[in-house]
């Protein structure tokens, strides 16, 4: 059987104690086969060329893009054909489990780790990701530079992470209409404006896209949601100018504006007037007004 022509394997050289293993496969030049036996979780990632893998007694092929997940206590048999490529990570369940992970993530993947993937489908984009990271990781075990069982650590959330997403436990619901996205994304200006969230933060809060929330919102509004959420802090900033006997200061700091001046600036740039002009004008008209009704007989 010939050898495929790879770098040689590295072992972890981390709190993760030799835990595990990394390697590229540059490119295989005959019929290549490794026996899993078992002792640790694999992830082979095939980016291009095609093989199979014999697991309990069945053989599943294998076509590029694709995704072997074979958990602890499972031996196996892969076999990648000649020109094949790709990367593999061998990880045991110690190691498995120092992998820090958000909320559902980790439970999700322990989920995962318990059951074979065998030539999962995945995106041609997601292949090379993971045979990056897998690359990385191994470059960093085998020069050891300063932080590299930080670095590996990261890498190691991120594979993770991806597996998660190429797993039938990742989130996959339906998008929500687009009368829905505005209700939500109006009722949420009201209670984070004075957070200073961009767009973009909202979007991703309501887990729609930017395009997608710009998009409902100038449909349904006939504004962007930047100009919503500008003309939401001003009706609030006007509010307290007219009812209440604050300093501008302290109106800018109640909005979140930590420099008085940046919010007199912004002010000024949506209402065309400065706060102090716009208080002293809003003064005279209503004591014009008052002394309009005293003349009333």
């Amino acid at each position: 059987m010939a050898v495929a022509a790879q770098s040689m394997p590295v072992r972890v050289r981390l709190d993760l104690a030799q835990e595990v293993e990394s390697q590229s496969i540059a490119s295989t030049l005959d019929t290549t086969q490794w026996t899993l036996h078992g002792r640790r979780n694999r992830v082979f990632v095939l980016v291009a060329g095609t093989g199979s893998i014999r697991h309990r007694d069945d053989d599943t092929g294998l076509q590029a893009p694709s995704l072997v997940w074979v958990p602890t206590g499972q031996p196996a048999v892969l076999t990648l054909h000649a020109g094949s490529r790709g990367a593999w990570l061998a990880i045991s369940d110690a190691a498995l489990s120092q992998v820090a992970l958000p909320g559902n993530i980790g439970d999700n993947l322990r989920r995962i780790s318990t059951r074979p993937q065998l030539g999962t489908r995945i995106e041609r984009n997601v292949a090379n990701r993971l045979a990056t990271l897998i690359g990385i990781i191994e470059d960093e075990l085998r020069e050891g530079p300063a932080g590299s069982q930080e670095m590996v650590r990261h890498q190691l959330a991120i594979v993770s992470i991806l597996l998660w997403r190429s797993s039938d436990l990742a989130p996959n619901d339906p998008q929500p209409a687009p009368r829905t996205v505005v209700a939500n994304f109006l009722h949420l200006v009201d209670q984070q404006m004075r957070s200073h969230w961009s767009v973009a933060d909202y979007a991703r809060y309501l887990g729609v896209s930017t395009d997608r929330l710009n998009s409902a919102v100038q449909r349904a509004t006939g504004q962007a949601p930047l100009a919503l959420i500008h003309g939401r802090l001003m009706a609030e900033a006007r509010q307290m100018i007219e009812t209440s006997g604050m300093h501008i200061s302290e109106i800018a700091a109640m909005l979140g504006f930590e420099d008085p001046a940046y919010f007199s600036r912004f002010f000024k740039r949506l209402i065309g007037r400065s706060p102090r002009q716009y208080r002293a004008e809003f003064t005279r008209s209503q004591i014009k007004m008052a002394g309009s009704f005293a003349a009333w007989p």
